[in-house]
């Protein structure tokens, strides 16, 4: 797909003026907030639309103080609550907990930093349920910021191509996605209080009627 000149002039600019800072956030123009924000659109859907799966994540947690911790997360989904389980490496315990879709629920120590359940859900989705601004658009480096209404920081950044690559989040929290079929393939969430990493080993339906796993 050939990129529009004014997003790779932008993207260009970002790049050669800001090699050491970071990648300088430019004004996006209509056509390519548009485009963006119908990426993220097709993508919402696809991941929030009535579904039911199972999936384990190979996880490391590491502190800013040195500390690296390595286990194994299990998600169960059935399209309103998630289902979770954490080894006890990851979590430093045995943890297990359900975050709801309406915004409830126990989010353990999944992620560096306090994130509401409907942060945990997006990163782990690789896209949030609320639907972004086009209104503002930002090109930043080879991405396309677009803002969530929800405010605090929340965006979206959207790679051209490759769909949702980013979150922004509540506390300086960033998120960096490798998008898959169903779920991330990688999931990497960076804040002021560490890093944590989630590899994708496994995804599937999880048929009616089959129960989560205990202990």
């Amino acid at each position: 797909m050939r990129l529009p000149a004014a997003f790779t002039a932008a993207a260009l600019l970002a790049t050669v003026s800001c090699r050491t800072a970071g990648p300088v956030a430019l004004p996006a123009d209509t056509a390519l907030s548009a485009s963006a924000f119908a990426t993220v659109l097709a993508i919402r859907d696809e991941a929030w639309g009535p579904r039911r799966f199972k999936a384990l994540f190979r996880g490391e947690i590491s502190s800013n103080g040195g500390l690296s911790i390595r286990g194994y997360l299990a998600l169960f989904w059935d399209g309103e609550t998630l289902t979770w389980s954490a080894s006890v490496p990851l979590a430093g315990s045995p943890r297990s907990g359900t975050i709801r879709r309406s915004g409830e629920g126990d989010t353990g120590q999944l992620f560096p930093g306090r994130l509401a359940a409907t942060d945990v859900l997006a990163a782990l989705f690789g896209v949030p349920e609320e639907l972004p601004s086009a209104v503002g658009a930002l090109v930043k480096g080879d991405r396309v910021e677009l803002k969530l209404p929800s405010g605090e920081g929340r965006a979206v950044l959207v790679s051209r191509p490759g769909g949702v690559t980013g979150l922004s989040l509540p506390g300086d929290v960033r998120v960096e996605i490798s998008p898959g079929a169903g779920v991330p393939r990688r999931i990497e969430v960076r804040g002021p209080e560490g890093r944590a990493l989630l590899t994708l080993e496994s995804y599937g339906a999880w048929p009616e009627g089959e129960e989560v796993p205990k202990g």
